[in-house]
């Protein structure tokens, strides 16, 4: 907004059927998590700073041919104990599985994606 432009993330980021859009105030990132990646069905989430759009990656980047819903991304800190983690959860529409991810996020600038945690039920 600060550069009066305009973006569209669906043809920036070759993603549709976005589920879910997170601001993180202290690293300045978008999270996004969407359904399809060059018209392939997965989950599907990216990370980019808000300054430099340009400059994004996937944190995750599953094709499993699967519609996703009832999507939540929500970013997990405790200053005490030094960490920051990112939360992402889906359901698989159809087979009704639930699932939730977390991963280590403590350093914005990595792009390795650092499973914490992974849970998948019925």
């Amino acid at each position: 907004m600060k550069k009066k432009t305009w973006i569209d993330l669906d043809e920036k980021y070759k993603i549709k059927s976005i589920k879910q859009v997170v601001y993180d105030y202290e690293d300045q990132v978008f999270y996004i998590m969407a359904n399809r990646y060059q018209d392939k069905l997965g989950f599907f989430c990216i990370v980019f700073h808000e300054e430099n759009p340009d400059d994004f990656h996937f944190l995750i980047k599953l094709k499993n041919k699967l519609d996703i819903a009832d999507a939540n991304i929500f970013v997990l800190r405790n200053n005490n104990k030094m960490y920051k983690e990112l939360v992402l959860s889906y359901k698989t529409i159809y087979l009704n599985m639930y699932n939730i991810t977390i991963l280590d996020i403590h350093n914005p600038n990595s792009k390795e994606e650092n499973a914490v945690f992974r849970h998948e039920s019925f």
